[in-house]
């Protein structure tokens, strides 16, 4: 997955003046065809030389905007030129399959990240999840601070002698260091928890209204665009504030 589809995306977008996948596609001369049955959308070069995308007529709100363009995507990173998509691609859902799943194809894969990315907006996935907020930077420094004082301990062990005073005494200090550590996290959920932090990743879809698997796509984009953010740790925390309860 190449970090620059976002940025070609967001060039479109400033562009045009507007994310509304029609209006996107009339400014960019994209002939835009209304579709009706089991089709939901379409992408393909019509009489082989005009780029086009279809939409199913039923598709209104938010699944408008994700449909829209993840057929936007296959237009503008150039999928339609490809040898696959010859005569057409026509989708008949969107994310079907987990964003991490070996089996979505590469092209689909990329379009729900688009589609997830410029549909749900930055802003709101930051207030649902509190990730920026003080705390939580907080709480994730100190997780890794933890997670480097085990991985030090742990190369330690390997080279234990218990003839010599020195290690014995770098032994004591990791301890005390990962014990101290340890106390200081758990505050620090309990302070999470008393400040309303422990959303659960279902609660945090259901604010956003959307799915848990849209909102990974969302948080994986996030991510690939170079944001600070882990979706795992986030699903993480559910287990965490389950076992401070």
């Amino acid at each position: 997955m190449q970090e620059d589809i976002f940025s070609v995306i967001a060039g479109k977008i400033k562009e045009a003046g507007t994310d509304d996948p029609r209006k996107v596609a009339d400014y960019y001369d994209i002939l835009w065809i209304d579709l009706k049955g089991s089709v939901k959308g379409y992408a393909a070069l019509y009489n082989e030389t005009m780029p086009a995308i279809g939409l199913n007529v039923n598709l209104t709100g938010i699944w408008y905007m994700f449909a829209g363009w993840h057929e936007l995507k296959h237009v503008f990173l150039g999928d339609i030129y490809e040898p696959g998509f010859t005569n057409g691609h026509s989708d008949f859902g969107y994310f079907e399959q987990e964003v991490n799943s070996l089996n979505v194809p590469r092209h689909e894969k990329s379009a729900n990240l688009i589609a997830a990315d410029v549909t749900i907006k930055d802003r709101d996935v930051q207030e649902v999840t509190n990730y920026n907020s003080p705390t939580l930077q907080s709480y994730r420094r100190m997780k890794a601070y933890q997670q480097a004082l085990s991985m030090e301990m742990e190369t330690l062990r390997g080279t234990f002698n218990p003839t010599s005073n020195y290690l014995k005494s770098q032994m004591h200090d990791l301890k005390r260091k990962i014990q101290s550590v340890s106390e200081t996290l758990r505050s620090m959920e309990d302070e999470m928890i008393a400040c309303n932090y422990n959303k659960s990743f279902s609660e945090m879809a259901m604010e956003l209204g959307i799915s848990e698997r849209i909102l990974r796509y969302k948080l994986e984009a996030l991510r690939l665009r170079g944001e600070d953010i882990d979706p795992q740790e986030l699903e993480r925390y559910d287990r965490m504030f389950d076992d401070a309860m």
